[in-house]
């Protein structure tokens, strides 16, 4: 099989922008995976270096270049992206194609989550946080990540897809195979398996359509009343089975990680719950210093970006949790201000492939920390937290967070 998309060897990288760093190694003693990109800023290595790690690939470090890469796809590409590299790769619809084609997907699901979309779902985010809640507050302690934040927008990808709860476990388990594996052969099957699973949720939404996202991308059609190529509609699945669990799961873990060691932060969110407005601020600052999302980009063609010699079908890794920190761009950037006006941080992209998705997230973790809080107004880390938890990769994040607090009635 002829690879299209594998980049070249890297003997148009000078030395100097070479650094040897892998971004799903976590040092042993490291309880912070962040920490292993915010380590590249203080050792001072090249703003844009290349690492031979992981099939090789360029990293953008300044807020700036970062921007860039997002906006520019006829330079940074969203297509065939995947580090390290697999062939083939599923297009991920609308987010693995560059425009204008992107629209043709972006345009179909904009409508389901626009604000007002949203709003029409909290009476649901509701329930399922305090449903989750209800099951270990008056224990006094939980694993947050396996008993609600893995749980929580998992589940809500279940409602919103029509499918039953009782899938929920074997959904877990194949997006922590999807987001944890580096091995190819593993990674090839995981992908296979859930577009089994897609076709199978489809095949049953064509024959027997409800009110759900999954029924309207099979129900839709194109400018000729055609139903969309087949193809296309699970790789609109697959976008949405992956871009709305990780990320939201280890968003909520770093926030709760955060207010479990930060007494004032708890009150400060305590004091507006109900002053929507100052609460959702408070959580895009924390959405800022926890960015978990690392993205990819594949450059186009043979260029020259500010000095350095791009070949076609490099990599291009973008970390939003630096570009987050830049000085240049945040004022006092180290600083968490949940009170922080201008919050222009890049936690969920800009230009034309920025998440679709990103008021539904929000929300979900602003209707959890609302719930939450009602419930268990005071909690803390366990004293002991499992070793080895921290993972880094394309999402950061942890497989445990024990938190622990005074038992709650029930």
């Amino acid at each position: 099989m002829t690879l299209l998309f594998q980049p070249s060897p890297p003997d148009h990288v000078p030395g100097e922008r070479m650094v040897d760093f892998d971004m799903f190694h976590v040092p042993e003693g490291q309880d912070d995976p962040v920490e292993i990109w915010h380590d590249l800023v203080r050792r001072g290595v090249p703003r844009i270096f290349y690492t031979p790690r992981n099939g090789g690939h360029w990293v953008f470090l300044d807020y700036a270049d970062i921007v860039e890469a997002y906006r520019d796809h006829t330079v940074f590409s969203t297509y065939q992206t995947p580090v390290p590299p697999i062939e083939p790769f599923p297009v991920v619809q609308p987010q693995g194609v560059d425009p204008p084609a992107h629209n043709v997907f972006r345009r179909l699901l904009a409508p389901m989550f626009t604000p007002t979309a949203v709003r029409g779902m909290i009476g649901e985010l509701e329930r399922r946080a305090s449903e989750l809640i209800d099951r270990f507050a008056a224990r006094g302690e939980c694993d947050f990540i396996t008993e609600f934040a893995e749980r929580f927008p998992t589940s809500t990808f279940l409602h919103l897809f029509g499918l039953p709860e009782e899938q929920l476990d074997a959904f877990l388990a194949l997006a922590n195979v999807f987001f944890r594996s580096t091995d190819a052969e593993t990674r090839a099957r995981n992908i296979g398996e859930i577009y089994a699973v897609l076709d199978t949720l489809f095949r049953e939404k064509e024959r027997n359509p409800g009110n759900d996202i999954a029924s309207a991308i099979v129900a839709a059609r194109d400018e000729e009343g055609r139903q969309h190529p087949w193809e296309d509609i699970l790789n609109c699945g697959f976008l949405l089975f992956v871009a709305g669990l990780d990320t939201v799961t280890n968003t909520m873990a770093y926030i709760w990680r955060y207010l479990a060691t930060t007494p004032a932060a708890r009150r400060h969110f305590r004091e507006r719950l109900d002053d929507p407005d100052a609460f959702l601020r408070a959580i895009e600052e924390l959405m800022r210093i926890n960015a978990v999302s690392n993205l990819f980009r594949r450059v186009t063609h043979d260029c020259e970006y500010k000095g350095v010699q791009l070949r076609r079908n490099d990599r291009v890794v973008l970390p939003n949790t630096v570009a987050n920190r830049d000085p240049r761009v945040f004022s006092d950037p180290q600083a968490i201000d949940l009170d922080r006006e201008v919050n222009v941080h890049l936690t969920f992209g800009v230009g034309p492939h920025r998440c679709i998705g990103s008021v539904l997230a929000k929300r979900e973790v602003m209707v959890s920390l609302q719930q939450w809080l009602r419930r268990i107004p005071e909690f803390e880390l366990a004293p002991e937290q499992p070793a080895g938890s921290a993972f880094g990769g394309s999402v950061m994040g942890f497989t445990a967070l024990r938190l622990r607090w005074v038992r709650v009635e029930a």
